[in-house]
């Protein structure tokens, strides 16, 4: 009776060994295809990022000199703005390019993290605790993108013509509030794995 027993409880604990180690592989495989998806992403945003402070700073050899800039009521060409302005709109977009492309190079190692199975290491962690700073970051840059833009789009107008808009959309409130959680939720993580490494080599 005794020997049966212990057979059962073999067999069931090779069942959810077997069961757990599939459900690891499933995660590992999905892990993997974001990994590499991520960076597809962040190849995009370096291209088009480069592509668009280029265009700005140089409109006429990418035809995009007739392409206009609007602002509530202001609405002017490219190749109108001054050189210093263009410069500073390029700067302006090349920022918010790199807070994005950071974020989802952590969003990467994240993953890549996953893949080997890493969940709570305090590398893993701290990723996601950093990933959660490049998107506050990259929310507060939207936050101010508009009054910064119209005001670099229209200061070499007469005086009456200038304007600063200002508008906060969801996007801007979305990204904070995400990168406020992923900050806790890394944060707090870090902490329970630092206390659970206590407690091992405590007993």
């Amino acid at each position: 009776m005794g020997t049966q027993r212990k057979r059962l409880r073999e067999t069931a604990m090779s069942s959810l060994e077997l069961e757990r180690h599939s459900r690891l592989g499933r995660i590992r495989r999905l892990a993997g295809i974001m990994k590499w998806a991520a960076a597809v992403v962040i190849a995009l945003l370096v291209l088009v990022g480069v592509f668009l402070v280029t265009a700005l700073i140089w409109p006429e050899p990418f035809g995009a000199g007739s392409e206009t800039i609007d602002f509530g009521t202001l609405e002017r060409p490219i190749g109108e703005l001054p050189p210093l302005q263009r410069l500073g709109l390029a700067a302006l977009t090349g920022v918010a390019f790199l807070l994005l492309t950071g974020a989802f190079w952590h969003v990467r190692r994240i993953f890549a993290q996953f893949q080997k199975t890493d969940f709570f290491s305090p590398l893993t962690l701290s990723t996601v605790f950093t990933f959660g700073i490049w998107l506050i970051a990259f929310g507060l840059l939207d936050a101010a993108n508009d009054p910064i833009s119209s005001l670099l789009a229209s200061i070499d107008l007469p005086e009456g013509q200038r304007i600063i808009e200002t508008e906060i959309t969801g996007g801007e409130i979305f990204f904070v509030v995400l990168g406020t959680l992923m900050l806790l939720f890394g944060w707090i993580l870090r902490e329970a794995a630092m206390i659970a490494d206590e407690n091992k080599q405590f007993v």
